[in-house]
């Protein structure tokens, strides 16, 4: 199990970004990502972190706007693509983020990995060059 402590995200946050999504002055939902490599070791990449949305505010396609606000915000900073992953115990998540444009990738390497889990399903998306 991942112990997560202030620090720790805020580190993540330090190398990356974050999003806090607010009813009134109430944080309902939140995401962060941090920069990594691109598959292969190439390009300037974002692993998506941590999504969540309180449950009495799920299923309401608030976590599909917070992760679009993570890949602007890795897109305004360069990033070339994103890429996650899934717990094992959680596969319902592959379709979910499939319909946001992300496909299976077992080559995803993860920035931190839980030895006490079975291994994640790693997907990812390239973005779409938005100049042309």
């Amino acid at each position: 199990m991942f112990r997560e402590t202030p620090e720790s995200v805020a580190a993540q946050i330090a190398k990356g970004g974050g999003a806090i999504l607010l009813r009134g002055e109430t944080a309902i939902g939140s995401g962060r990502w941090v920069a990594v490599p691109g598959p292969g070791g190439q390009g300037a990449w974002m692993e998506v972190k941590r999504i969540g949305v309180l449950p009495e505010y799920q299923k309401q396609g608030l976590g599909a706007m917070i992760l679009a606000a993570l890949e602007a915000d890795g897109r305004a900073a360069g990033k070339q693509g994103a890429q996650l992953a899934i717990r094992a115990d959680q596969p319902r998540l592959i379709d979910f983020y499939a319909g946001l444009g992300y496909v299976r990738a077992e080559d995803v390497e993860l920035t931190t990995v839980n030895l006490l889990s079975p291994p994640p399903f790693g997907m990812r998306k390239i973005f779409e060059d938005e100049t042309r």
